[in-house]
């Protein structure tokens, strides 16, 4: 009876891999099984690559329920499979679910504690999640196995940055620009951490440079209005206020840096519109009463 089980098995595995063949040669991918290698001591172990291959296919094609499931069936068979995992793991980035994902690349961490790859990305979904003590764990562990790349040193300095950590804000974007010198939003990162502990000079040429690298940036522009804003060049401040907006209007922090600049102009109506424009878009800012208290001067 197990001799007849196991022929039936083999005749539906065969059977999959018919069905495979002809799946990729539609879609021009047949060179994708060229490589595949079955397990024959384990009878389970030898569908995780088909399943691997075909969920890749899935994926490729933007089907992230099917790449899914062929992932999860995958791991069933081979609960240690690195490839299976971390292609799971960005299935569920993708479908915006970080929880599942954190799991599927702690998983392979614990069989390669030192992949890269995983490492950041773990640093990132922590900090999507709001984790920010793990995701500076795992971020400044992908630093030490990637200090030539520019972009962990940026992600790094955006969590410093918006943690008010200045100090080490600009280390980490400092890091990001040295090593690529094109880097837009590194510099205006470096920048504004600059302008918010009051280096307005030394800020004042990351900013520029970030404008010219992405004149299109809202946030760039911003924080060249801030440093105007800083360096009590309020008319600048204004100028370039209200070309960040005309960009991008939904930036609620803007119209709180217009209407500073209005406020140091005199121009008590325009800097209380601006307030309240703020305060409209972003009523749980824990500036709420400060903003609300500078408007009740102006009145």
């Amino acid at each position: 009876m197990k001799k007849v089980i196991f022929k039936l098995k083999t005749l539906l595995f065969c059977s999959l891999l018919s069905l495979l063949v002809l799946f990729f040669s539609f879609n021009n991918e047949v060179s994708a099984l060229s490589g595949l290698k079955l397990n024959s001591s384990g009878e389970d172990s030898r569908f995780t690559e088909v399943y691997v291959i075909l969920a890749e296919t899935y994926l490729s094609h933007g089907n992230y329920e099917e790449a899914k499931e062929y992932l999860l069936k995958s791991i069933e068979f081979d609960d240690d499979n690195i490839k299976a995992r971390f292609d799971l793991g960005l299935v569920y980035e993708i479908m915006d679910e970080p929880q599942d994902a954190i799991v599927q690349y702690q998983q392979i961490l614990e069989h390669e504690p030192d992949n890269k790859e995983v490492n950041y990305y773990l640093g990132l979904l922590h900090d999507r999640t709001g984790n920010t003590e793990k995701a500076l764990k795992y971020l400044h562990k992908a630093v030490e196995l990637m200090p030539y790349n520019s972009a962990v040193y940026y992600d790094v300095g955006v969590i410093y940055a918006r943690e008010n950590d200045y100090k080490e804000a600009l280390y980490y974007n400092k890091k990001a620009v040295e090593l690529k010198p094109d880097f837009a939003e590194a510099f205006n990162n470096l920048c504004y951490a600059q302008a918010n502990i009051g280096e307005y000079e030394a800020a004042y040429p990351n900013c520029k440079k970030a404008v010219e690298l992405d004149p299109s940036s809202a946030p760039a522009l911003d924080s060249l209005g801030f440093v105007y804003l800083g360096m009590g060049k309020y008319f600048e401040a204004v100028e370039y206020f209200e070309k960040a907006i005309e960009i991008d209007p939904g930036i609620g922090e803007i119209y709180l840096h217009l209407g500073q600049a209005y406020e140091k102009l005199g121009n008590r109506e325009k800097a209380i519109n601006n307030y309240k424009i703020y305060l409209k878009m972003e009523p749980d800012t824990e500036k709420v009463k400060e903003v609300k208290s500078v408007i009740s001067k102006l009145k």
